[in-house]
């Protein structure tokens, strides 16, 4: 065998060894030779390196199971830092975390230039003010969650930014040229958040959908992340639903997007409001450029029927979208994340009775649908779950 085909072998042992470790642990060499086949002097060798690099900690004795009591190890959450950034239309925020996804520093700034070079600026500006008293050798990589189509690094198209072909990774490159860089579509790495530290963990299967100013639905099958041929599968929110429906800026009508997203709450709100000026919607905002999911969402809380009525909409069209995928797909879990998540029951009420009222019947009661857990930092979370993606698989 090649030396470097010996590292890469080694560095793959290491890698099962880490997760192991990470999500099964605390674990005895012993354990983890049985769990990974490994032979017990490989584990060793290898478990020494990582206890070395201070990935891996020795916490105390194990229960005997005859002769000596073996000595546990645990993944250590601290031994280094992982960095995320979140990019979309109109803010960049940004966060320091342990390899627990356990968020140490946060900062959010608005996006006064959407122009690539203005984004790379803004980034490297935050990554230095979160890592300024630490080393680039303590810093695990940067993860980047972006609204758009990525591929290899370049971002082929971004509506929310106005970007097209943009080489992302290897702007930002110049700019931070010693920590790894990891960048992808904002819905896959929210799965990625969920899988890691999210209602997903430990699950093989399941589904999240993003609901905001977009939609998209992002698959974990045998967990893995499935991506497709060229990376772009998600895009649930082009699935036509109605095809006479309203227009979609995808350029086809009735799309899921266009009749439930973030977007098409706030759209469907101004053109009610604008001929009615009882809605309570003008209790909440002063003009219609102030109209959004989240004032529409403020409305219906203060009882207007209108805003009522657009989240059941909402809801209803969200159930029969989500009831496709569980006939397609029969995932174990659906997670609801995005920002229009956030609306709970207002959304999610009426998404439930739409979806059980079309699965079959064998079907309702085999998937579990929850918003996430992880909340407003939903995508900075999966934004460093990207990294220990890269780092672990």
């Amino acid at each position: 065998m090649k030396v470097g085909d010996q590292k890469f072998l080694r560095d793959l042992n290491k890698k099962a060894i880490l997760r192991l470790a990470k999500y099964q642990g605390p674990l005895s060499r012993a354990e983890i030779a049985d769990l990974t086949g490994l032979s017990s002097t490989t584990v060793s060798s290898l478990v020494n390196e990582l206890i070395n690099e201070g990935v891996l900690e020795e916490i105390g004795e194990g229960v005997s199971r005859g002769g000596r009591k073996p000595v546990l190890l645990r993944f250590n959450p601290d031994s280094f830092l992982v960095v995320g950034i979140e990019i979309e239309g109109d803010f960049i925020a940004a966060s320091l975390m342990n390899l627990d996804l356990t968020i140490i520093k946060k900062s959010k700034e608005s996006l006064l230039d959407s122009s690539e070079f203005g984004v790379i600026r803004e980034i490297a500006a935050l990554v230095k003010d979160l890592t300024k008293e630490i080393s680039d050798e303590k810093i695990l990589g940067i993860g980047i969650a972006i609204t758009g189509l990525v591929e290899d690094g370049i971002v082929k198209r971004s509506v929310n930014l106005g970007w097209k072909n943009v080489p992302m990774e290897g702007l930002l490159r110049r700019e931070i040229p010693d920590i790894p860089i990891y960048i992808d579509n904002i819905g896959k790495v929210g799965v990625l958040g969920e899988k890691h530290a999210g209602n997903g963990l430990r699950k093989e299967n399941f589904i999240y959908v993003r609901v905001g100013t977009g939609i998209s639905a992002n698959f974990i099958f045998g967990g893995q992340l499935y991506r497709g041929s060229n990376g772009y599968a998600g895009e649930f929110g082009h699935m036509t639903l109605e095809p006479a429906g309203p227009l979609c800026h995808c350029g086809n009508r009735g799309c899921l997007e266009a009749l439930a997203s973030g977007r098409a709450i706030a759209e469907r709100m101004k053109k009610i409001a604008l001929n009615n000026k009882s809605c309570k919607i003008w209790e909440v905002v002063e003009n219609e450029t102030e109209i959004t999911a989240k004032t529409v969402e403020e409305a219906a809380r203060l009882g207007d029927e209108t805003a009522l009525q657009i989240y059941r909409e909402a809801g209803y069209y969200l159930g029969i979208g989500i009831a496709n995928l569980v006939h397609l797909y029969n995932p174990e879990l659906i997670v609801v994340g995005g920002g229009v998540s956030r609306a709970e029951e207002l959304l999610m009420r009426p998404l439930l009775e739409s979806l059980q009222s079309r699965l079959l019947d064998e079907l309702k009661n085999s998937v579990k649908v929850a918003p996430t857990i992880l909340g407003d930092n939903e995508n900075l979370i999966g934004a460093g779950a990207l990294v220990l993606e890269k780092v672990l698989q």
